[in-house]
């Protein structure tokens, strides 16, 4: 008995800065650096969401790992913090989602007032996907709750982020292709 190695980097898609990238063996134009490693971007990522899991992701944070089959039935595994604006984006609008038809989703990324902003937009059927959860109408979505921290007032998402996990995960077992 050794050690058995459970991931793989194999088709892994990471987002960063609006942009979504895989590793990469040599520089190009259309190559980043990012922690002395190469990375290929790519504007998005299209085909059916095949798994969605919540795994354990950088500093002891968990992730939401989607795994998307293309139309030569590649699959990639694009993962992303449940701390982050693409989960708050993507999360928002999944209710919308038909999960058993192809998407395309593109990350999206801001500068504002020197404050980086990240966010997911979703293409399906030729259409945007729209946010069923709205900072105007969160319905039964619990509210990010204020909180005090060095004197400056953050936002706890964690009852937020509870709540819309268990819809996705609930949703897509729901709607999930038998194979």
């Amino acid at each position: 008995m050794g050690l058995n190695k459970q991931t793989t980097t194999k088709n892994a898609v990471y987002l960063f800065q609006g942009k979504m990238i895989t590793p990469a063996n040599e520089k190009s134009s259309t190559t980043i650096e990012k922690n002395g490693k190469l990375y290929e971007t790519h504007k998005s990522l299209e085909g059916r969401i095949s798994d969605i899991k919540v795994v354990d992701g950088y500093q002891d944070q968990k992730d939401l790992l989607i795994s998307v089959n293309d139309a030569e039935n590649e699959t990639y595994h694009l993962q992303f913090a449940i701390n982050s604006g693409y989960f708050k984006s993507f999360s928002r609008m999944f209710k919308n989602v038909d999960t058993t038809r192809t998407l395309e989703l593109f990350p999206t990324y801001k500068e504002d007032d020197g404050k980086s902003k990240t966010g997911m937009v979703i293409l399906q059927n030729g259409d945007w996907v729209k946010r069923f959860y709205t900072y105007e109408n969160m319905g039964e979505c619990p509210v990010a709750m204020p909180v005090e921290v060095n004197g400056n007032v953050t936002y706890d998402y964690s009852k937020q982020n509870e709540f819309l996990i268990s819809e996705i995960l609930g949703k897509f077992e729901e709607e999930k292709l038998p194979f």
